[in-house]
């Protein structure tokens, strides 16, 4: 997905869903995550997990953005999505890769993507990244 060619404006012909909030996974979101990212047979166990997670919250808390792990959180505090994002630099500028993205819920995967997509292309358009990739 390019941001260069006007896709990358966040809730651009859309209202923002209010059903769902996204942000940066906190510490005692960690555990609560698991089942969704174990599913996805990306990280082998919980204390590896567990480790990942930690490192990357670290990172944020000391001013280091290039990796962040948000989360999906409904109205009643339920985890319905997770994803990695990674700004990297390319040859025609930043990039954003999300190569761990989880929609975990039955009733609405589009409204949890949506919100997904819309917290991801306004990091992306912040960092001033030229491409953001998504898993298919």
């Amino acid at each position: 997905m390019s941001l260069r060619q006007g896709k990358g404006k966040p809730s651009e012909g859309r209202p923002m869903s209010s059903a769902y909030q996204v942000s940066d996974m906190t510490v005692a979101q960690v555990d609560r995550a698991y089942p969704l990212v174990d599913a996805s047979e990306v990280i082998s166990d919980l204390p590896h997990w567990r480790g990942f997670c930690r490192r990357i919250i670290k990172a944020n808390g000391d001013g280091n953005t290039t990796e962040r792990l948000l989360v999906c959180v409904n109205t009643l505090g339920y985890l319905k999505g997770v994803c990695l994002a990674i700004f990297r630099q390319s040859e025609n500028g930043p990039i954003l890769d999300v190569p761990l993205h989880v929609v975990a819920t039955v009733l609405d995967e589009e409204g949890v993507r949506e919100a997904l997509r819309d917290r991801l292309q306004a990091l992306a358009a912040m960092a001033g990244c030229a491409e953001m990739h998504l898993p298919a």
